[in-house]
């Protein structure tokens, strides 16, 4: 948009969604982007500055809020070190902070209808988030922001419940509160585990007590996670595995198949081979075949549809 208008036009956002509004000079222009999904009664919110120069946000209190909101802010420092923060803030309470360019993640939570273990409605900015859970929720709310986009309005309904859940079990980490997240909360740590996993799966070396130490978690907590689908090396065998597979089928993979075992931690070849054959049912070299085939069938769909 033109620069003498966007200041304008973001100022309705501010009003509407409760997006925190920099108060740079208008004439100097920024670079913003405000996206709103519905979950059931939750509203999430993403919002980007790029290219804004420190300024200050403010907050207007309310004087009657419906909701609460659990913030996830990702901020940079006068250096550029990245910072990330997450709590909990009421629309009750009025709040003033100097910030750099950054991602705002919101959940709106109204407060009619919440389960009674949820606190953050009540005590808005006193509500510290469990330190163990926060990487859990932090990470939750980002898949919300990356899935959302491709969910129709009931798969988005659908996700009321469980992020309620998960919100209380953070913000009230009491055994009453973290029952009715566990599945939740157990997908989201897979998932940090899985990413710890994949970073590191090109060392032959790597192996659970890496994980565990990677993680700042027990080993006896890991091996509790996935005792009932294999134990932790089972996992970790399974996501090198997967990793070569998904390189494999890979048309642009350019890399011999020796290579490609090398880069997710398997240093002979014959080893690597039983172990795909084991996991797949067929070869390293069958799933490059099949990958080339799929890919090839597509183009020729296209040129015929074309």
């Amino acid at each position: 948009m033109p620069v003498d208008v966007q200041f304008d036009a973001w100022r309705p956002l501010d009003e509407e969604g409760n997006a925190r509004l920099p108060t740079c000079e208008a004439s100097a222009g920024f670079g913003a982007a405000f996206s709103s999904w519905t979950l059931g009664e939750i509203v999430l919110t993403h919002a980007v500055f790029s290219g804004v120069p420190a300024r200050q946000w403010w907050h207007r209190p309310k004087s009657d809020p419906d909701h609460c909101c659990v913030v996830l802010v990702r901020t940079r420092a006068g250096d550029g070190t990245p910072r990330e923060e997450l709590c909990v803030r009421s629309p009750a309470l009025a709040l003033e902070r100097r910030v750099r360019d950054g991602e705002i993640i919101t959940l709106h939570l109204p407060r009619d209808r919440r389960p009674a273990e949820e606190p953050c409605c009540e005590k808005g900015h006193d509500v510290a988030v469990s330190r163990e859970l926060a990487p859990l929720l932090s990470r939750y709310m980002d898949g919300l922001v990356r899935s959302l986009p491709h969910l129709g309005p009931e798969q988005a309904a659908s996700l009321e419940a469980p992020t309620r859940a998960l919100v209380a079990a953070c913000l009230a980490p009491a055994p009453a509160a973290v029952e009715p997240a566990r599945p939740v909360l157990g997908s989201a740590l897979v998932d940090r585990v899985r990413s710890v996993v994949r970073q590191n799966m090109a060392s032959p070396d790597f192996g659970p007590e890496g994980l565990a130490r990677l993680l700042a978690m027990s080993r006896s907590k890991l091996y509790r996670l996935f005792e009932q689908s294999g134990g932790v090396a089972h996992f970790i065998n399974r996501e090198r595995l997967r990793e070569a597979h998904r390189r494999l089928s890979a048309h642009t993979e350019t890399l011999s198949i020796h290579a490609i075992g090398n880069e997710v931690g398997f240093v002979d070849h014959s080893t690597f081979s039983r172990a795909f054959r084991r996991e797949f049912g067929y070869s390293p070299t069958e799933a490059r075949e099949r990958g080339l085939a799929q890919s090839f069938a597509e183009e020729c769909e296209s040129t015929v549809q074309g």
